[in-house]
């Protein structure tokens, strides 16, 4: 019985080792949390939500960042800082070009972030006393709570990532581990802390794949409905993902054409299973419909023409001018921003391959590797394939929990011996030693030294402008062993405890020679105050700038430390 045939739903000890996971990660993820947005496209983001919530607009306005963003997009090649002006009706307003869905499902937190703001007064107050490019801030706890969208998503991709793991047969303590390393042990932490979408699209996508096996186990008008929804808001996220619907779309449709090869399971409280597949196809259908006419609405009312989502100064612009064979390396292998490193477990798919023959899982697996083609293509064409100022190949990331879902099948030992491998915990182990200093070490203050010293010393093509060789020289830093992130991270944060008790003067002067391998006398310094030492961190920000107390953070992350672990003693028990 295949994993889209027919599985039982987990027992009830297993959703508590979801929810464990899930409570555990998120300790450590709002721990570790960045608050207000390092980069322009993070704030770009958060303003279209801000502007959405206050004006019933996605129109840029009515904050000094918004209207700072819309000052240096005017400066800026087309589309500078993801800053579109409209045309059509929304000419003479300037949009983001981020999916709308990001946008909508950052409400509920910007809501949160306004309560915060009225219960802690002199906080917001002295957050819009301070100015960050120039510009004057705003907004404190409605950016720190929209911010945390990313951490709690993360966790909820390792809720579900434990559920299917546990649908495809595999034991207990191995879909914990699976749960607890993805979201430790891959670039899924360090993207946590951004404020992009992938995070938010991934979640959408994993949430479909996992809505897809419950259907195959047993079809009904709410997983139907609720597969639509996944779907529906994994496009208005991010529309370079709609390959990736319209696989799970397929999938969806193969079931049910096949339904008479399903055997489902008589779960109680569950839906009568005498639907009709056309009963189903409208649940499925209802929220893509509604979710296409709305993404060709606001296209029209924005930009004048109901197929330009905003990217097309972009695309104009040569984004698909990449080199496919030179991103799958830098993809998999490179030492910047290659799988290998980034999600070393991932080498466990090799024995999973025999789990997947003996347990007869091929057509979970099939579906996994089609998926992830889908994802994988569109990026290759991309010259921006590395997803700039990020750890991580970022594009990648929603691929990264169906592929993992499918490695931690060659985490368990036998059929017998239902422990996770040696290996696969030395593997684990090995992830979180390269995911931590890109926690502790924000990706900004890497790049904005390893940008300069590349710009000194790296050695790049010079004919075309400024900014292709700007592009060029980003590349290469992917694939020089001296700039590779994980090691150049460790040695930020070696220098950094190494000389901090001589002063912040001198543990943020880092000789380029010490951190990226290169023969030069050059020193250089972050170049923003947030870039220095654990300035990043939302609850040191909170502290030290803003005058905070500390404590509700932490009596928060010991909470969710202590319900975790109460959740994972209780459903690991034999």
């Amino acid at each position: 019985m295949t994993a889209l045939q027919g599985q039982p739903k987990p027992e009830l000890s297993d959703a508590r080792l979801a929810r464990a996971v899930l409570l555990l990660l998120l300790a450590i993820y709002t721990a570790t949390f960045s608050g207000p947005p390092a980069g322009p496209d993070g704030e770009v983001s958060f303003q279209t939500t801000s502007s959405l919530w206050r004006e019933g607009s996605l129109a840029l306005g009515g904050t000094p960042e918004a209207q700072g963003l819309i000052e240096f997009s005017l400066v800026q090649p087309p589309g500078g800082f993801s800053v579109r002006p409209g045309a059509g009706p929304g000419e003479g307003q300037f949009y983001g070009w981020f999916g709308v869905g990001q946008a909508l499902v950052g409400l509920p937190f910007y809501a949160l972030g306004r309560l915060g703001a009225v219960m802690a007064p002199s906080v917001q107050a002295a957050h819009e006393s301070h100015t960050r490019f120039g510009v004057a801030r705003s907004e404190y706890f409605e950016h720190l709570l929209v911010g945390w969208r990313n951490p709690l998503l993360t966790a909820l991709t390792a809720f579900l990532i434990v559920q299917m793991t546990l649908l495809l047969g595999a034991s207990r303590p191995v879909a914990f581990v699976s749960g607890l390393g993805y979201g430790l042990a891959t670039f899924a932490w360090p993207q946590a802390r951004a404020a992009l979408s992938d995070v938010q699209g991934t979640f959408f996508v994993t949430w479909a794949l996992y809505l897809l096996m419950l259907m195959a186990a047993r079809p009904t008008s709410l997983r139907s409905l609720l597969l639509g929804l996944a779907l529906a808001m994994a496009f208005l996220t991010r529309v370079a993902l709609l390959p990736a619907v319209l696989v799970l779309d397929g999938a969806l449709l193969l079931l049910l054409m096949s339904r008479s090869s399903i055997h489902p399971v008589g779960d109680q409280g569950d839906e009568p299973s005498d639907l009709s597949t056309g009963q189903l196809l409208l649940a499925w259908a209802t929220p893509q419909v509604i979710a296409l006419f709305l993404w060709l609405l606001l296209n029209h009312l924005r930009f004048g023409d109901a197929l330009d989502s905003g990217y097309s100064e972009a695309l104009a612009g040569g984004l698909f001018g990449g080199n496919p064979a030179r991103a799958l390396l830098g993809l998999t292998l490179s030492p910047g921003k290659g799988l290998l490193w980034m999600a070393p477990a991932l080498v466990m798919l090799l024995p999973a391959l025999s789990w997947v023959r003996r347990e007869r899982q091929q057509r979970f697996a099939c579906l996994v590797g089609v998926l992830v083609i889908a994802i994988t293509l569109p990026i290759l064409l991309l010259g921006g394939w590395h997803g700039a100022w990020t750890f991580g190949p970022r594009y990648l990331l929603p691929a990264l929990p169906a592929l993992w879902v499918v490695a931690s099948l060659g985490f368990q030992r036998s059929d017998i011996d239902l422990r996770p491998r040696p290996v696969a915990l030395a593997l684990l182990g090995v992830g979180l030693l390269i995911q931590l200093p890109a926690v502790l070490v924000d990706t900004t203050t890497y790049h904005d030294l390893a940008v300069r010293a590349a710009r000194e010393h790296l050695e790049v093509p010079v004919e075309g402008t400024s900014s292709d060789r700007a592009a060029r020289e980003f590349e290469a830093i992917q694939f020089d062993w001296g700039f590779a992130a994980p090691w150049s991270h460790w040695r930020i944060l070696r220098r950094r405890l190494a000389l901090g008790r001589e002063g912040a003067q001198v543990s943020e002067s880092f000789p380029v020679a010490e951190i990226f391998c290169l023969e030069s006398d050059l020193v250089l310094r972050p170049s923003q105050p947030r870039e220095m030492g654990f300035s990043h961190l939302a609850w040191v920000d909170l502290s030290r700038r803003l005058g905070g107390s500390i404590w509700p953070p932490v009596a928060l992350v010991a909470l969710l430390a202590l319900l975790g672990l109460i959740s994972a003693v209780g459903a690991l028990q034999p």
